[in-house]
C-alpha cells in the first residue's frame, strides 16, 4: 500500500508555483546550442509525393543568458524521394537543395557518382540519423511562428541550423 500512499501524498499538496521566466519565448536571434534529439517521419506531400521530414531538437548552451537549457525544435528539413529514372536511381533537383545544404552544414559526407554516359556527376544524399548529429555543437537561428489553435493565437519559437561550431583542444566551444 505504500505506493498508493505515496501517490495520494502528491495530491494532498495543492501548492503550485509560477515562474514568469519559464513562460517567456526565446527571443528571435542566433544562439549557440547542442543537438539533443531527432524526430523523423515519412510524409505524403500535398502533391502526392513522399518525403522524409527531419526535425532536430536543440538545447541552448549554458552561457545563453536567461535562456540556458531551453529547448527549441527545428522548423524541419525535407528529403524528397522523387521517382526512379531509367537507371533505377531516384534523382531529384532543386527540391532537395535545402537538404543537401543541411548535410553540408553538418559536415555529413556525401558520395559523388559519375554518370559517364550522361557526362554528369550526381550526389547520393544519405539519411540523417541520430548517431550522425546528436551532441553536435551548432549555431541556430530562432524565429517565431504564429498559428491559430482551438484556444486562440499561438506563437512558437522554431529554429534553423546556421552552422556547426568547432571544438577547441581544451574542450571549450569556439563559435
Amino acid at each position: 500500500m505504500s505506493n498508493v500512499d505515496d501517490l495520494l501524498d502528491n495530491f494532498d499538496d495543492d501548492d503550485v508555483y509560477y515562474d514568469p521566466e519559464m513562460s517567456t519565448l526565446v527571443p528571435e536571434g542566433s544562439y549557440p546550442a547542442k543537438i539533443i534529439d531527432l524526430y523523423s517521419k515519412i510524409i505524403n506531400t500535398q502533391r502526392g509525393n513522399k518525403g522524409m521530414l527531419y526535425k532536430p531538437k536543440y538545447r541552448l548552451d549554458d552561457n545563453v543568458r536567461n535562456y540556458s537549457g531551453r529547448e527549441v525544435q527545428d522548423s524541419g528539413v525535407w528529403k524528397f524521394f522523387g521517382t526512379k529514372d531509367a537507371s533505377g536511381k531516384r534523382i531529384t533537383g532543386g527540391s532537395n537543395a535545402n537538404y543537401k545544404l543541411f548535410l553540408d552544414k553538418m559536415h555529413i559526407p556525401m558520395e559523388k557518382i559519375e554518370m559517364e554516359e550522361e557526362q554528369r556527376t550526381i550526389i547520393k544524399l544519405p539519411s540523417i540519423t541520430k548517431d550522425l548529429i546528436l551532441n553536435k555543437s551548432v549555431v541556430i537561428s530562432v524565429h517565431h511562428e504564429e498559428w491559430q489553435g482551438t484556444h486562440g493565437r499561438n506563437i512558437t519559437p522554431v529554429a534553423t541550423l546556421v552552422r556547426m561550431r568547432t571544438e577547441s583542444v581544451n574542450g571549450q566551444n569556439n563559435t
